[in-house]
């Protein structure tokens, strides 16, 4: 291991180990490395230094007898959100090339979602809007990072809040992809009479999709305001913008799917199809950014106490009509 500074406070008393220790962390530049030397699991260290995210810690040996502990610091990062926004300028002007692109994986690949969170709250602070980050970040992400933030995602099981969200959201994506499959087929329609079957399939799927509300509201009243707790409130708030885009246009298609006759059929599909493939499009997007990022973030920082409280609150909301039982219990 090279260019790496080694410290070994075995055998010293307490106050003199602390004297060795902490100034050699705080003294790290970015990319630099320290290897610490203990009798024992420093795991108090390693928490009190993850919490920071300012450093990768790995472990060198893990006793017995001796654990050697790995501290590389991070680049600052004050650094990865001016290059964020430098990423951020190329999208707002359209220069999404391969070589923004591999920038992009590069940065966001050595963050986890927690960190990625925090750098898009920071982000906002600084005066990028919540629409920017909406609209142009969080699209390079699932651009180059989908694969990634899957392998890396955290599983919970029934009836886990985060598990019963997921569950839902694979029912919502199906009637998403019936969705797709309709409207393919509507473009091809030149009347009411072509859409045969459609028009009663349009008039369930329009009825699933806004029967989620309950599903939003679970989000938004059990599950974001603990994030906020935790100072992570603005990628919750971004969602919940998402939310708001989506109430209005599953209302909007569900009164078009009810009462389609209510106007002549050129103006029908035009509206549909507007509708539809913005909430085909921007809805499986946000489930994807809600159970790779949002959820992930909020299974690092949530306490075993708040997410107990979490599933109080969702029982006392209620669930959809499509939520499996075992995640009601």
């Amino acid at each position: 291991m090279q260019n790496v500074r080694t410290i070994d406070p075995r055998g010293l008393p307490h106050h003199e180990r602390e004297a060795l220790i902490f100034p050699g962390i705080e003294g790290l530049k970015g990319g630099e490395s320290l290897r610490l030397i203990l009798e024992f699991n420093p795991l108090p260290l390693v928490y009190m230094l993850n919490a920071r995210n300012e450093f990768d810690i790995s472990y060198e040996k893990e006793g017995p007898g001796e654990w050697i502990l790995v501290i590389k610091r991070n680049a600052p990062q004050e650094v990865r959100i001016d290059q964020f926004k430098g990423i951020l300028r190329e999208l707002k002007e359209g220069n999404l090339s391969e070589e923004t692109k591999k920038r992009a994986k590069n940065l966001l690949q050595a963050v986890d979602a927690k960190t990625l969170g925090i750098m898009e709250q920071q982000l906002i602070r600084e005066g990028v809007s919540h629409e920017e980050v909406r609209k142009s970040l969080c699209d390079i992400h699932l651009e180059v990072l989908r694969d990634s933030l899957v392998a890396k995602r955290i599983e919970v099981t029934a009836p886990h809040p985060v598990n019963t969200f997921m569950e839902e959201h694979k029912i919502i994506l199906q009637s998403l992809n019936d969705l797709v499959s309709l409207l393919e087929r509507l473009k091809k329609a030149s009347s009411f009479e072509a859409m045969g079957e459609d028009i009663e399939k349009l008039k369930e799927i329009s009825h699933h999709l806004v029967e989620a509300e309950s599903h939003h509201q679970r989000e938004e009243e059990a599950l974001f305001p603990k994030l906020e707790r935790h100072d992570i409130g603005e990628p919750a708030r971004i969602m919940k913008m998402d939310h708001e885009e989506f109430r209005n246009r599953k209302r909007a298609l569900y009164q078009l799917a009810q009462n389609p006759e209510d106007q002549d059929f050129r103006e029908f599909k035009e509206k549909v199809l507007e509708l539809g493939e913005y909430l085909t499009r921007e809805l499986e997007s946000h489930i994807f950014k809600e159970d790779n990022i949002l959820y992930q973030i909020a299974l690092q920082v949530l306490t075993d106490q708040e997410w107990q409280e979490a599933k109080r609150e969702a029982d006392k909301i209620g669930y959809c009509c499509f939520t499996p039982q075992d995640q009601k219990h």
